[in-house]
């Protein structure tokens, strides 16, 4: 390549003449052009103006002539983004990767790109790479300890390590406030969250905080959305509370100020690591008393929070040594505000002639071994389908992932995805395609088995040795739906595919008639009692604390 030619091509992308660019480059001979600095700038100059398929066109040949060529390599990342054709540029990536191993933008593209296109054990791994490496961003440990829920693979001391890691990390930047904890006011109850709104936590709360006030409570919101401030429900929602602040402008040490500045007495984390979070409010410790509760079902590791809401179903041997002190709900560790008054219709069975199984979960949450007991269920029970849909608007590109991650024995035309349905009530609607709902693993479903619970189908889940592994379990032991609980893959299987009996189906129309009045009557729509244990046991920290 001619150096000057370079630094003049250069010089016109600064001032961005780019067709001056194009009409240099294509005024050279065949042989000159057989250069990938060419093609990749041409490729940019095309992603600049929006041409996608053109941009990608021009890195791909620049590949072609140089298979490693690192810029074009790196574009097509940026493609990626805004494609959604994840898996070639994967590969392509991992292929620059094992040949140039510890490359830090190829590794932080491989860990960005295989979440997009929903491969989550590959996902953890180029984390892992990108932490151990010791180049990353606070985000990336957060990310990292946020995806190991979603896998079966971790183990409670990695899983500690990153904690305890994030928690040094975050360490540096601590605000020590002085405070004497009498001073601050015992009925003040502050929300922080992400979530305060037509959310899964949102359907926890709304009821909740309304009756804390009507109990002369003063729960408080520290509102980080900047989405859907002024729908309906969320208008609701803020006049539910006692005080709404809103705080999504605000960085970590000004919201710590301003909860600090009214005295809250107990600060709830509603979120633990979830994207975005505000961890380092709560290492700040602006309130003398600090709970983990309901957005996130694991522990932080940050000293600061002093609880946890747990029940005794959810308790495992890997929260008994917990520096968190417990506090178990007598029933269930939530409860949730009464859903829409969706009709429910009979069995789809009846109609259909064919059974539906279902699941309305996060698709982060389908995991291979998931995939796996589904497959087995598919094979056994040959007359049955299987229908999907996300419980998340996030725009992952999952649909063509999970489809090709069942075995080809697996007809495709099998597997139904829906897309994502913001109107609660169509979205409670589609439950009357379902016969039973099949759970994940290692991350059960909570918001979706209330739901599936509500119109009338029951949920298989297997009980698993972690939080976010039990929340099934709980849910089903607090419905009296013991039946539907699995120890083991087996059993989980077991379960699933005794429908194919006609004299299993029968009783199926039974649970399902009756469903909806058993839950009602059950601890997971009983908001009234959960408050009043829940303020039974605030006073309880409250004498622990004196």
């Amino acid at each position: 390549m001619n150096i000057n030619f370079k630094k003049k091509i250069e010089t016109l992308y600064k001032s961005k003449q780019f067709e001056s660019i194009k009409f240099e480059i294509e005024a050279l001979n065949d042989n000159e052009k057989e250069d990938p600095f060419y093609y990749n700038i041409l490729g940019v100059i095309e992603l600049l103006n929006k041409n996608y398929s053109k941009a990608k066109k021009y890195f791909n040949f620049a590949l072609k002539l140089d298979k490693y060529y690192i810029h074009s390599l790196l574009n097509l990342a940026k493609l990626a983004y805004l494609d959604k054709d994840f898996i070639q540029t994967i590969n392509m990536l991992k292929d620059y990767n094992a040949k140039n191993p510890g490359d830090h933008n190829i590794i932080l593209n491989l860990a960005d790109l295989t979440f997009g296109a929903g491969t989550i054990e590959d996902t953890i791994y180029y984390h892992k790479i990108l932490i151990n490496s010791g180049k990353y961003e606070t985000k990336d440990l957060a990310a990292l300890i946020f995806l190991l829920n979603y896998s079966n693979t971790y183990s409670k001391d990695e899983y500690k390590k990153y904690c305890e890691k994030f928690n040094k990390t975050i360490f540096k930047n601590k605000i020590n406030y002085k405070f004497n904890p009498n001073d601050h006011d015992k009925s003040k109850i502050g929300f922080l969250s992400y979530d305060l709104k037509q959310h899964s936590v949102g359907y926890f709360l709304k009821d909740f905080v309304k009756i804390l006030k009507d109990k002369n409570l003063k729960p408080i919101a520290f509102n980080l959305s900047k989405e859907r401030k002024d729908d309906n429900f969320t208008n609701n929602f803020k006049k539910a509370f006692f005080e709404w602040n809103d705080v999504s402008n605000l960085n970590d040490k000004e919201i710590s100020d301003l909860i600090y500045s009214k005295r809250i007495y107990y600060l709830f984390d509603l979120g633990g690591y979830s994207n975005g979070n505000r961890l380092q409010v709560y290492k700040n410790k602006p309130a003398p008393v600090q709970i983990s509760w309901l957005g996130y079902c694991n522990e932080t590791h940050i000293e600061e929070i002093d609880h946890m809401i747990v029940d005794d179903y959810i308790i495992s041997d890997d929260l008994k040594d917990s520096k968190s002190k417990l506090i178990s709900m007598p029933h269930i560790w939530n409860t949730i505000s009464k859903l829409e008054d969706v009709q429910v219709n009979e069995l789809p069975y009846i109609k259909n002639k064919h059974f539906n199984f279902g699941c309305f979960n996060n698709f982060l949450k389908i995991s291979s071994y998931t995939i796996n007991m589904w497959e087995e269920i598919l094979h056994k029970f040959e007359n049955s389908n299987l229908i999907l849909k996300n419980s998340s608007s996030a725009d992952i590109n999952f649909k063509d992932y999970i489809i090709k991650k069942f075995k080809k024995e697996i007809n495709p035309q099998r597997i139904k995805i829906l897309n994502y349905e913001l109107d609660k009530k169509k979205h409670l609607e589609q439950y009357n395609n379902i016969d039973l709902c099949l759970d994940t693993y290692p991350y059960n479903g909570v918001t979706t088995t209330f739901e599936a619970l509500w119109m009338g189908v029951p949920v298989v889940t297997l009980k698993g040795d972690r939080f976010v592994s039990r929340c099934g379990y709980s849910i089903n032991k607090n419905s009296k739906l013991s039946n539907y609980i699995a120890n083991n893959k087996q059993e989980y299987i077991s379960i699933a595919t005794q429908f194919k009996n006609k004299a299993n189906i029968e009783k199926l129309l039974i649970v399902r008639k009756k469903l909806r009045s058993q839950v009602l009557q059950s601890p997971l729509f009983d908001i009234d009692l959960f408050v009043k244990n829940f303020i039974l046991k605030l006073n309880t920290i409250n004498e622990i604390s004196k």
